[in-house]
């Protein structure tokens, strides 16, 4: 979809996709936990959130490999264009050119952009594990039975 976007023109800012990779996760998690539940063996509360965080760790490192990739080889000119908006942005604010670009520069590239979204998707997956491992251990367990 998002290479879809920036084909037509019409490239969205990076956390506008956030919500639904948060909800690509709730998903991703729920359902391993319907898939486990549904097995012929009980299962419990640490079974249910680790196997709910590795299928999630899964989504979170292929979405930080095509944010890499995309940034990397499809969208080259969206750091260098946010970086000198921001540059234009510092001078305004009278800070010089040439201590914010190299700055700005070495922060915003693709691998770092693709860290950050990774790692925070990591957090998120840790977090909605425990929560939905706790909703199929306690409340959805008793609508099995």
């Amino acid at each position: 979809m998002r290479i879809a976007l920036h084909l037509l023109g019409t490239a969205p800012d990076g956390l506008d996709f956030m919500l639904i990779h948060f909800l690509a996760i709730v998903t991703v998690v729920f359902f391993t936990g319907e898939r486990l539940m549904r097995g012929h063996q009980p299962v419990g509360f640490p079974d249910l959130m680790r196997e709910g965080f590795r299928n999630a760790a899964v989504y979170a490192l292929l979405l930080g490999l095509f944010t890499w990739l995309f940034f990397s080889f499809i969208d080259t000119d969206h750091f260098r264009t946010r970086v000198d908006e921001m540059v234009l942005r510092g001078m305004r604010e009278g800070q010089p050119e040439e201590i914010i670009r190299p700055r700005l520069e070495q922060f915003f590239t693709p691998f770092n952009y693709a860290t950050i979204t990774f790692f925070a998707l990591m957090v998120v997956s840790a977090i909605l594990s425990f929560v939905l491992g706790l909703l199929h251990h306690k409340v959805l367990r008793a609508f099995r039975r």
